[in-house]
């Protein structure tokens, strides 16, 4: 029986179909086929069995090696080395679903790894898989206008996305390559589905060690920050404690703590390389206006143009510090680091012992 040849007329005639319907009637189809065919044909020649063999010891491996880590960041590094393993690509990356797209957490097979990490993902195709949850590929980026170039990938010519799935929810996305022309087939999406569903599962579990390891940090920053408030350090001394503490939870490269005065908003500490030395300067207005979040990239580069500092290529994460509607500053932290109400409420608490340490003197 040839297989092929009635695999493409049964595809023929379920092209009505969903995408995910489909792909799921034709992994069915194979999978009877095979096991039609072990029960026709039960001793298989040395050689395949011993393909076979080796196949199922590098998936194990695999496996295996996606597990091994409990930082989130080794885990998605580990994912896209263990990935390269079971199929052929020039480029990869992994991102983690945000609210508005798919932030790019690791990457491999970029020349300059730093211009596409923290990048947010945020087109026509990741919308697709974010709705649908199956593999989407593409044979020809360029020619397909819902592709939308991501730093550092110029090359690109063939793409293709699965999604990342633990218990239902959606986690992530793992995004493929390839600068030829060869698109990735089904054979390639089988062998990466099988990657990224332990994947999905691997980074669940990192995701809950750092955010554990988190409360704990939390925890430990706010009293050191209330016991700079007993010992009553000076005022600068409490900003720069309250600061290093977000620095410390975040796991930020570097930050500023701004507070507000009668004549607006001065930075009273900063720390790490990029923002060292900018204690005492008067900050831009714009900065005390802003909400939560991560700021755009224009606006980012503006206000640190207005400080006097490098531009940061990072990105740059605010934080009001206070609760509503009272704001006595603002935590602005650069990097990468995980961005929830877990930050915000170490700066309610924050701001919360600064205003008592003030009121006391």
């Amino acid at each position: 029986m040839n297989t092929e040849r009635l695999m493409r007329e049964v595809e023929k005639r379920l092209v009505g179909l969903p995408g995910h319907h489909r792909s799921e009637i034709l992994d069915a189809l194979r999978e009877e086929i095979s096991r039609e065919r072990r029960r026709v044909d039960p001793a298989p020649t040395v050689e395949a069995e011993r393909e076979r063999r080796r196949e199922a010891e590098t998936l194990r491996e695999v496996l295996e090696a996606i597990n091994r880590h409990a930082d989130l960041e080794q885990t998605a590094a580990e994912v896209l080395k263990q990935l390269s393993r079971m199929i052929v690509f020039d480029s990869c990356c992994l991102c983690l679903a945000e609210a508005r797209g798919f932030r790019i957490l690791a990457v491999r097979g970029f020349l300059e790894p730093s211009m596409a990490i923290g990048t947010l993902v945020q087109n026509a195709l990741s919308e697709d898989i974010r709705e649908n949850r199956w593999p989407l590929s593409v044979a020809d980026v360029q020619e397909d206008d819902r592709y939308v170039p991501i730093p550092d990938a110029d090359a690109i010519r063939s793409w293709s996305g699965l999604p990342l799935l633990a218990e239902g929810q959606l986690l992530g996305l793992l995004i493929l390559h390839r600068h030829q022309l060869v698109a990735f087939g089904e054979e390639d999406i089988h062998r990466a589905k099988t990657v990224a569903f332990s994947a999905a599962a691997a980074i669940r579990k990192a995701q809950l060690h750092e955010q554990l390891r988190r409360y704990a940090v939390l925890m430990e920053r706010v009293v050191a920050v209330d016991q700079a408030v007993f010992q009553q350090v000076p005022r600068e001394q409490l900003a720069r404690t309250i600061l290093e503490g977000a620095l410390r939870i975040g796991g930020h490269s570097a930050g500023l703590l701004v507070l507000e005065g009668p004549s607006g908003g001065q930075v009273t500490a900063a720390a790490g390389d990029d923002f060292e030395g900018a204690a005492g300067r008067p900050a831009p207005p714009e900065l005390s206006t802003q909400p939560a979040g991560r700021l755009e990239e224009d606006l980012a580069t503006a206000m640190c143009a207005a400080l006097d500092l490098p531009d940061p290529a990072q990105g740059l994460w605010l934080v009001p510090l206070g609760s509503p509607p009272t704001r006595i500053g603002t935590l602005a932290l650069l990097g990468h680091g995980p961005h929830d109400t877990l930050m915000e409420a170490y700066a309610s608490r924050a701001a919360t012992a600064f205003l008592h340490a003030v009121g006391q003197r």
